[in-house]
């Protein structure tokens, strides 16, 4: 007699598992989150649709998205607020409480939680709920220091810290060479960081005539000396950069 197999996990839903802190991803804890969590996908350019009454919790399985805030002057499209990765857990407030919108910059697996559902379970296993503040107070962090850099550091400054961040999250480097893609356009990086599309080529520009940047089409860097980006950004060290997720 033939048997029913179950349907197979969405692929989001086994990437979540496996990046629970070590021994809890098979513990009633995690099945309890899995059980909760909704997988979707998204294509470059597509917005999470908003919720009107809920927060949520989205985690991303794969891809690269920025969140931005709809109605904020003076851009048009949505004010950016960040740029998250695969592996971040990015909180997204209910539409009631303001118009934010996660936005795909490339084809993105996330996993969307109710937040205050998948904290009452998160409780239920500390190593777990310890990842979720984890990942909670990385973001704080790159918030802040964002917002230093609008009210504080110069355009140079704002473009070299942008790099470094971006190397330690993609490429999990914070000295000597090394090389990447931004998923994020020009516009997105100035809109970021207050600054306009042309100040961030020109920048760019810059930083290539001093040897420091070496590009290639729309999206590929390479950054030949980070730690020296850190110091024109303004970084005391290594250990005063963004966290790493």
């Amino acid at each position: 007699m033939a048997t029913l197999s179950p349907p197979p996990t969405p692929t989001g839903l086994v990437a979540f598992r496996a990046a629970l802190p070590s021994g809890t991803g098979e513990g009633r804890v995690a099945d309890a989150l899995c059980a909760l969590g909704a997988a979707a996908q998204l294509v470059r350019g597509e917005e999470l649709a908003p919720d009107p009454e809920t927060d949520r919790l989205v985690w991303l399985a794969s891809g690269a998205a920025k969140l931005i805030a709809r109605g904020a002057a003076p851009a048009p499209g949505g004010q950016v607020l960040a740029f998250h990765f695969a592996g971040d857990l990015v909180s997204v407030l209910r539409q009631k409480d303001g118009d934010f919108r996660l936005v795909a910059l490339t084809q993105c697996d996330l996993v969307i939680f109710p937040s205050d559902t998948f904290l009452d379970h998160a409780q239920g296993d500390p190593a777990v709920l310890r990842s979720v503040l984890t990942r909670s107070l990385q973001a704080l962090h790159r918030s802040r220091t964002r917002m230093m850099q609008l009210g504080h550091k110069s355009a140079a400054a704002r473009i070299a810290d942008f790099l470094v961040s971006m190397a330690e999250r993609l490429a999990d480097c914070s000295t000597g060479p090394c090389a990447f893609a931004l998923p994020m356009s020009r516009r997105d990086i100035g809109d970021s960081l207050g600054l306009t599309i042309e100040t961030v080529s020109r920048q760019l520009t810059e930083l290539r005539e001093a040897g420091l940047v070496e590009t290639e089409g729309r999206s590929k860097v390479a950054l030949t000396d980070v730690a020296a980006l850190a110091r024109i950004a303004g970084r005391s060290g290594p250990k005063a950069g963004t966290p790493k997720n």
